[in-house]
């Protein structure tokens, strides 16, 4: 539990300095930047792969937080099962990412190729955080 508090404290520190509309757009940038990291790192590296892989989750650790608060805010009457679909969605892909990713390597999918895929996602998310924010109208 220190460990989860220690990522989400250091983005609620960084949001006192940072409006959190800006926030809320930089996150999904740093996650496709990690993946898309990920993916060209050299084998002989593993440290960096390590390293950028880190970052990527970082990033989904202090978003995901982000994001539910920001939804509790903006969608009040829904609130409460916001939260738990938002749960959900995020269980549900990180099963996929847990339970795919083998099945992957098996079908021949390297790895890098895998990364590289998820930060298109990572990259889709990114746009869409500016879609979001602009619709809401966040100022701060």
């Amino acid at each position: 539990m220190e460990h989860g508090y220690g990522r989400t404290h250091s983005f609620a520190t960084i949001e006192k300095w940072l409006p959190e509309k800006l926030v809320c757009q930089i996150l999904p940038l740093v996650v496709t930047a990690a993946l898309i990291a990920s993916a060209g790192a050299p084998k002989t590296n593993p440290i960096l792969g390590v390293l950028t892989f880190a970052l990527a989750g970082l990033g989904c650790s202090a978003l995901l937080p982000l994001t539910t608060s920001f939804g509790q805010k903006e969608l009040t009457t829904i609130a409460a099962s916001l939260a738990g679909g938002l749960i959900a969605f995020y269980q549900i892909g990180y099963g996929i990412a847990a339970f795919g990713v083998g099945p992957l390597q098996t079908a021949g999918w390297d790895l890098k190729n895998i990364y590289g895929g998820t930060a298109v996602v990572a990259a889709a998310m990114a746009v869409l955080s500016f879609a979001v924010t602009r619709k809401a109208g966040m100022t701060k």
